[in-house]
This record gives structure tokens, sequence and C-alpha cells, in this order.
């Protein structure tokens, strides 16, 4: 025991978090208990392409069950709407999101027949035989309002749940013999829909004035089959919109409304969830920095060095003659103005990176980078260490750069594995299809590099003019994080304004507000433990690389570049 260091109050430690997480994680995906929940199947197109889907259903079985196919937006995946999906199934519904092609789990086609997705999945709840096919509902976030195309012509979906999408107002306006209940779910900053747009649609399936129609008002009703409403909260953007809680119950009851079912559930999990990822969370990540120390010591020191104690050799940038509040300023000023440039530079490689969304967001991160490089060579001119110097300190031997690239692996594997059972299989998934594994090492080299350069800023100069204490630590997780934040916040901003649409703005700064708190706690913690910034690059450089690939549909620069012109 003693020879990995681990005493008894750092196992007691590391237990604990990890009952916690497996908890956690145990219920997150045992709630609600009448809910079945089968993952991973897959059907094939008419042209062809394997389609991934999920399925949620009732505990109970039974036939002629009413069942709903759950399409996701630009982007995301079907764990994305998975909120939804669960509580359909708890109210008695057969619920299964799927991924779209050149998404999720699914393979590549062509983009114009993403309605035939729709059509395979419709095709697998045929052949179930326990399925009631006269009584189909169809929702559609974002991307996923395409299903309209489907429920146009076929009259066994009787019921439409738009979420952050469109409405077309060419869509049926339903009645007794051929029953199409609308619900639209608008989020009031909604990056992507205008509220306007929305009111015209309905005006035209009402047959009133635009300026009479109100949102949270039934229009037509559920007796006529016909009911269409706008339901619009006070404080969503476009991204929450897939994850309210509030947004889900709407949408439960209305489906519960339009078919008319008994109930199997009355409960509604929407909140329960939340807490129980809250825990899941809380415990996997004190598990992974319970367990860095002592991996650390396992992977780093030889058996006799384990059980000593050890000085930490640090390499620092000693700048005594910046303050740590003028290098602040340095860094947001170098950044803003140096963006451009850096852009520009990495700019051609945007147009030849296999994924674009992927490619895009490294284009960005690169443009800090390359301020951050300028930076640092004029610091270094001022304390006597050139660029050179700086990275060749960084990897001065080559066994030990082994052993903390292996480190890295670990501990990445470690924290991935927390982030993929949590938010992963419930909100985001992290996990790139078969068809984008190749893509990995291209990413993973450019976000190692672009994270090699940050750390050398942030840790060898920024976190070496803190002290250890509690307040210090948290000052330097912050800095950590505002940085690439504001500068992300910034150029998100122009961008919209420029082109007109918010739309990235308003998906990428959630998620970034995340991973860049999350990599500036782990970039601070592993240089405190080992010295170095190689492992907290890798695990930085190693979960970005996942979420952006994931993230990210196949399409070319070129095209992707269209989209703002």
């Amino acid at each position: 025991m003693n020879k990995y260091n681990l005493s008894k109050k750092r196992l007691i430690i590391i237990f604990v978090f990890l009952g916690i997480f497996v908890i956690g994680t145990i219920f997150m995906f045992i709630t609600p208990f009448s809910v079945k929940s089968t993952y991973g199947l897959t059907t094939t197109t008419d042209d062809g392409v394997i389609i991934s889907f999920n399925v949620f259903e009732p505990q109970n079985g039974g036939s002629n069950k009413p069942a709903f196919i759950i399409g996701h937006g630009s982007m995301v995946n079907k764990e994305m709407v998975k909120g939804y999906a669960v509580e359909l199934a708890a109210a008695g519904f057969v619920a299964v999101p799927f991924d779209f092609r050149g998404h999720g789990q699914s393979s590549d086609g062509e983009r114009d027949d993403m309605y035939k997705d729709i059509i395979a999945i419709k095709a697998y709840l045929s052949s179930r035989g326990d399925i009631d096919m006269n009584s189909l509902g169809y929702i559609g976030y974002s991307m996923g309002g395409l299903g309209q195309t489907v429920i146009q012509n076929d009259s066994s979906f009787i019921c439409f749940i738009g979420i952050g999408t469109w409405l077309d107002p060419t869509l049926r306006t339903g009645n007794s013999t051929n029953p199409l209940h609308v619900l639209m779910i608008q989020a009031i900053f909604d990056e992507a829909v205008e509220l306007s747009d929305q009111k015209e649609s309905v005006s035209i399936r009402a047959g009133i004035p635009i300026a009479d129609v109100d949102a949270n008002k039934i229009y037509g009703s559920f007796i006529q089959d016909n009911a269409t409403m706008i339901y619009l909260d006070d404080d969503s953007n476009h991204l929450k919109v897939a994850w309210d809680a509030d947004f889900i119950r709407v949408a439960r009851d209305w489906a519960i409304n339009a078919f008319q079912i008994d109930v199997v559930d009355e409960n509604f999990y929407g909140n329960l969830r939340a807490i129980i990822l809250f825990i899941q969370i809380f415990g996997g990540i004190g598990l992974f920095f319970a367990i860095v120390d002592p991996i650390s010591k396992l992977i780093l020191l030889s058996k006799q060095e384990r059980g000593e104690e050890r000085e930490i050799k640090f390499f620092r940038i000693e700048s005594t003659e910046i303050s740590l509040g003028k290098l602040s300023i340095q860094m947001i000023v170098y950044s803003l103005l140096l963006a451009i440039p850096g852009i520009l530079i990495f700019f051609p490689l945007l147009l030849i990176l296999p994924l674009a969304i992927a490619g895009f967001v490294v284009t960005l991160l690169f443009g800090q980078t390359f301020s951050f490089l300028v930076l640092l060579w004029r610091l270094g001119k001022k304390t006597g260490h050139s660029i050179k110097n700086i990275f060749k300190t960084t990897f001065e031997s080559r066994a030990k750069f082994l052993r903390e690239l292996i480190l890295g692996l670990i501990l990445a594997t470690i924290l991935y594995l927390v982030a993929y059972l949590s938010i992963g299989l419930n909100y985001l998934a992290l996990l790139p299809s078969l068809m984008k594994v190749w893509t990995i090492p291209i990413f993973f080299a450019i976000m190692f590099f672009i994270n090699l350069v940050y750390s050398m800023i942030m840790q060898f100069i920024v976190q070496n003019k803190l002290k250890e204490r509690f307040q210090d630590t948290l000052e330097m997780i912050f800095l950590g994080f505002i940085f690439p934040f504001l500068y992300f916040f910034i150029l998100l901003l122009i961008l919209g304004a420029i082109t007109g649409s918010y739309f990235y703005f308003g998906n990428f700064i959630p998620i970034a507000l995340v991973s860049f708190t999350l990599n500036s706690a782990v970039s601070m913690f592993l240089y405190k433990k080992t010295g170095n910034i190689v492992a907290g690059t890798v695990i930085s450089a190693l979960l970005i690389t996942f979420l952006i690939i994931t993230m990210s549909p196949p399409q070319s620069g070129l095209s992707f570049l269209g989209r703002f012109f």
C-alpha cells in the first residue's frame, strides 16, 4: 500500500467519490423505474445509410402503443433530446430518438435525403408488432424540423412538436379524418428561429390575422383534431430548449392531450434526473482529482522515489517586473489585436480539414494561440528565455516526456469516461462515429499545440505569480477560464453581428463555459502535481477533440463558409 503512497485517508476519499459516482450513474440509467431503455440499435435506410437509435418505452409492455420519433438538431445527436424521450416513455409512449445521417453514430449519406432516416425509424416501429401505426408523433429539434416533410404526406402522424425550429406554413392543418396537433416550443432568445415567423405560420394555419396571434394560446382544439400553439418562455435560448425541464413538461402534456392516452406514470422526472446528474458529476470529478496524485507518482516516479518526500521541480518564467494585473491586460489586448492575423494564418487549413465545424473551432482558438506566442516571445526576451528554449525545456527528456504523455492519456481516459457516462449519454454525446475516428489524431495534434502554448503562459508565468492558498487556487482557475472564454465570447459576438446570425454564439458559449472551466482546473492541478504541463495539455486536448469531432457532421470548409454569405 505504502509503495503507491496511498494513505488510509486518501483511500477513503477515493472510494467515497467512486461510490457517489457509481450510485449516481446507476440511478441516472434506471430513473424512472417505469421506463425500459434500449441503447445502440441500428436500422438501414432505403439508400443504404445506417441509422443509430435508442428506444425508451413503458416497462409494462402491452400492445397497440402510440409512438414518437424524435429528431435532433445540427451539430448534436440523439442524446441531446433524451429528456423528451424519457418523459414520453414514462407517460406511456414508445419514444425513439435517432441520429440523422452524418451525425452521432449514424453513417453518412446525402443530406437532401435526411427525411429517409425518419422513414427508416418508422419502418422499425412497424416491424415491432406492438405499435399503433396510426398513432405516431414526431418531435423535431432545430434541424430536426425537416420531419415536417414526412408528416405532410403521412396521416399516421397525428402530432408534431417543434422545438426551436420552424413551422412550415403549408403543413396540413388537421381535421377529424386527418388529425394533426402542432406545438411549437419557442425560446424568447432563440438565435435560430424568430417568433414573428412562427406567428406568421400559425396565422395561416388558424386563418386569422398575424396581429391576432398570441403565444401560449391554443388555436383550433384537441376535440377538432387541429390544436396549434406556440409555447413561449421568458428566459431560454436555442440550446436550452433541448434540455429545459419546463419545455419537456409542456411537450409531454401536449402529447398526452393529443393522443388522449391513459397515462402510465403521472410523475415528471426532469428535475430529479438533473439532481442525479449533479451527484454523478460531483462524484466523478471528485474521483478524478483524488486519484491524480497517486497515479502521477506511480507513472512518473521510480519505486524508490514513491515512498519518499520529493520536491517537485517546476519550470518557471520569472517575470517579476510585470504584475499579474498588467499581464492580464496584456493577454486580453494581445488576444484581440492579433487574433485576426492568427486566424488568417490558420485559415487555409480550415478549407482542407475534414470536419468543418471542428475546423472552425480550432481556427478561432488558433487566433488566440498566435497572439500568446507573440506575447510569450516578448516576455521571454525580457527574462532570458527564447521560444525555442521554452519548448525544449518542456520536452527536455524523451523518457520523462513519454511518462508524462502516458500519465496524460490515462487520466484523460478516466475523465472522459466520467464525462461520457454523465453528460455524454444523457445530454451531449462525446463519442465520434467510426467514420470520423480517423480524424482524431489530426485534431488532437492541433489542440495539443493550442493548449500547450496556452499552458506555457498560464502555468509557467501566471500560476507562478500566485501562492498555494485556497483563494489563489480559485483565482487561478478563474484566470485560466476567463482569458479563452472572453476571447471566444467577443469573437463569436462580432461574427454574429457581421453575419446577422447569433446561432453559433448561442450554441458554443454555454459549452465553452463548462469546457474552459474544466480545462483550467485540470491544467492548474496537474502542473502542481507534476511540475510540467504535458499531462494537463494531453487531457484538455483529448476532451476538446472528442467534443468537437462528435459535434461536427462531415462537411467541407467551403460548404461551411458558404453559410455566412
